[in-house]
């Protein structure tokens, strides 16, 4: 009697699927036949026999079976009344198809096949149901505008509403399609807020910008555009302002943030000082996963 065990193909693996048996129950198989396909999370892996037998199967095509648990045995003769109730079939997953299943908080039990599930059957079931957007990172995303390569101004990007932000002009709900990016380049980051109802109603509210800027603005027509507004606030003040009605813009956003649930250090007052805190606490969206309006300004 010679047994057949599942091979480690990787590490990363703790089950293989069984994908194909190539002979049947009692048929003899030699020595350096091909046995069995099995199917890891990233090939397709060919068993040949290391001995000569009369085959029994223990499990069956399309079962989720452990690594290094045995399959299959080569028996010296022909055995009557094989168990012909073989181990259960069960639902085996690619590790990115996994991922994909936890990333959008779908049931493993939404795809309940024979077959392996990999990543383009999670993907299809996800466009069919509008649960994404295949080509977008539609998401929340916070914005960070850059002039001269130099952070200078923030926005809130809130899928189906549109950018949030405070300028001159107050605050404003602008659709992405119109929102005027004045030949800036940007950087995005997604956003995850716990009351976000609670934030975007704040944002909602009309807002104007402390009357410091308003008034330098005013003494010097065009100023606001510079780079050397974004920090001007630091000659007033080094935390920020809890004063609704004497925020500049990044203070107002960030207000704005930790009322969805969001901490934030209270010296993050400038774009480039929200910048930082963001690429230590948040994921950046790369430029291929975004929003197609938005890839012309990275």
């Amino acid at each position: 009697m010679y047994k057949i065990f599942t091979p480690q193909s990787n590490s990363n693996d703790e089950f293989v699927f069984i994908a194909e048996w190539k002979f049947k129950n009692n048929e003899f198989v030699k020595k350096g036949d091909h046995l069995l396909s099995v199917e890891t999370s990233k090939v397709v892996e060919e068993i040949f026999s290391e001995n000569e037998g009369y085959l029994e199967k223990l499990y069956d095509e399309n079962s989720k079976v452990k690594v290094g648990e045995v399959v299959g045995i080569l028996n010296d003769k022909k055995k009557l009344n094989l168990n012909k109730n073989l181990n259960n079939k069960s639902t085996v997953f690619t590790v990115k198809a996994k991922n994909l299943i936890q990333k959008h908080n779908l049931d493993e039990s939404l795809f309940n096949s024979e077959n392996i599930i990999k990543e383009k059957e999670v993907l299809d079931y996800l466009k069919k149901n509008k649960k994404v957007s295949l080509n977008d990172e539609d998401s929340d995303q916070l914005i960070i505008l850059f002039k001269k390569e130099e952070p200078y101004h923030s926005a809130i990007y809130i899928k189906d509403l549109g950018i949030i932000d405070l300028s001159l002009l107050g605050s404003k709900i602008t659709k992405k399609e119109e929102y005027n990016f004045a030949g800036c380049k940007c950087n995005f980051f997604k956003l995850k807020t716990k009351n976000k109802e609670e934030m975007v109603n704040f944002l909602k509210e009309p807002a104007v910008l402390t009357e410091k800027i308003i008034k330098k603005e005013k003494s010097s027509k065009g100023w606001a555009m510079t780079t050397e507004s974004a920090n001007y606030i630091l000659k007033f003040r080094n935390s920020r302002s809890k004063n609704i009605e004497d925020m500049n813009c990044i203070e107002w956003l960030v207000h704005g943030l930790e009322i969805g649930g969001i901490q934030i250090p209270e010296d993050v007052l400038t774009a480039d000082r929200l910048k930082i805190w963001a690429e230590k606490k948040l994921i950046k969206v790369d430029k291929k996963n975004n929003l197609e309006i938005f890839q012309s300004l990275y």
